[in-house]
């Protein structure tokens, strides 16, 4: 059975077509590599700046949380409570 009857696509004869072919098409896969790059670069800098973001906001509050800690401590009593009567 053939496949490709209701296909209009026929490989080029000429030599010259089958290189200019080949030449788009080398093109397009550098250029889908190329903007491959561009998107995971974006991605990076975003995280890199999304790092130095929480890092200089932890930087910041340091001094803070250890002050707010020290005031927070709970103080408590307890007894232990034994769920076996037989013991």
């Amino acid at each position: 059975m053939n496949v490709y009857r209701f296909s209009n696509y026929r490989t080029p004869s000429s030599p010259l077509a089958k290189l200019g072919l080949a030449l788009v098409g080398i093109a397009l896969l550098a250029l889908s590599f190329l903007v491959g790059i561009v998107f995971i670069a974006i991605a990076a800098g975003l995280a890199i700046l999304g790092a130095i973001g929480f890092s200089i906001r932890n930087w910041l509050t340091r001094g803070r949380d250890s002050e707010k800690s020290a005031d927070d401590v709970l103080e408590v009593e307890y007894r232990v409570v034994d769920r076996d009567p037989r013991r």
